[in-house]
């Protein structure tokens, strides 16, 4: 055969015949396992969901607490299932940056039968038409003015919903627990959160109170301010960063016979 040329296929079985066969080895104990793993590991890799799906939404934080005068706390996991529903188009929250700029830290009463009451109690039955209770009768509690931003408490057939409202295209509403029954002197953190982003953002809160809770006030990051207290529950929203949690920094609770107690926020979650 001359250089250059490839050899027929005669010549090159002849040639790999005289080629040694290597020696068979078998593998050290526990390569094979280690190659299986290896192996396994590789499959899992090429099968699992691609790890470029959205992010989920930033949950909103939902707490129990419970406070007494004499100090007690407890903390538990709230039952009630969010439901938020906004009419706004914008990715920045449900109520405006403006809207949230007009809150006041007292509250006005507002009643639900007339004026801007009846405009935010129409838009919150609208909406939740379809929610939780739906066809029962309706009893609208807590009903309160800051600013722009109308809050009020619908119940219906045991169930109950929170509801904020500013305009037409601007408000949310969600699910929340009913009112429980407590102590004369107690006051229950239910359930909080936060809504929106940037100078969009506020915080909400709410809760049960015992019957011989009059008033309340609370202190988060340099704000204070009243808290809507009516049939057995309170509620309150302030505007607020991630920094500015839907937990107080301070409660003060007035009883109707007279006394005040301030409870540290900050020790809420101690326990």
């Amino acid at each position: 055969m001359n250089a250059g040329q490839r050899p027929e296929p005669v010549e090159r079985a002849e040639l790999l015949g005289q080629v040694p066969v290597p020696a068979e080895r078998d593998l050290p104990a526990g390569r094979h396992a280690l190659h299986r793993e290896r192996l396994m590991r590789q499959i899992d890799l090429d099968t699992s969901t691609p790890t470029t799906a959205p992010a989920p939404a930033r949950p909103r934080f939902r707490r129990r607490l419970a406070v007494t005068l004499a100090g007690a706390l407890v903390l538990g996991t709230a039952v009630a299932v969010a439901v938020t529903q906004s009419s706004r188009g914008g990715v920045s929250g449900p109520l405006s940056s403006a809207e949230l700029a007009s809150w006041t830290g007292v509250p006005t009463p507002l009643a639900a039968s007339t004026g801007p009451g009846a405009t935010a109690e129409k838009w919150c039955l609208d909406r939740m038409a379809g929610g939780p209770g739906a066809g029962a009768p309706v009893k609208i509690t807590n009903a309160d003015l800051r600013g722009k931003v109308a809050s009020m408490v619908v119940n219906r057939g045991g169930k109950a919903m929170l509801c904020y409202v500013a305009s037409e295209t601007s408000g949310l509403w969600e699910a929340i627990d009913p009112v429980k029954n407590v102590a004369a002197d107690a006051v229950t953190y239910d359930t909080g959160g936060s809504h929106g982003d940037g100078d969009a953002m506020f915080n909400y809160a709410q809760g049960s109170v015992g019957a011989g809770v009059k008033a309340i006030t609370m202190q988060v990051a340099g704000r204070t301010f009243q808290v809507t207290v009516a049939d057995g529950r309170w509620t309150a929203w302030w505007p607020g960063t991630m920094s500015h949690r839907a937990v107080p920094d301070t409660v003060t609770v007035s009883l109707a016979d007279g006394t005040t107690r301030v409870v540290s926020g900050s020790s809420l979650f101690a326990r």
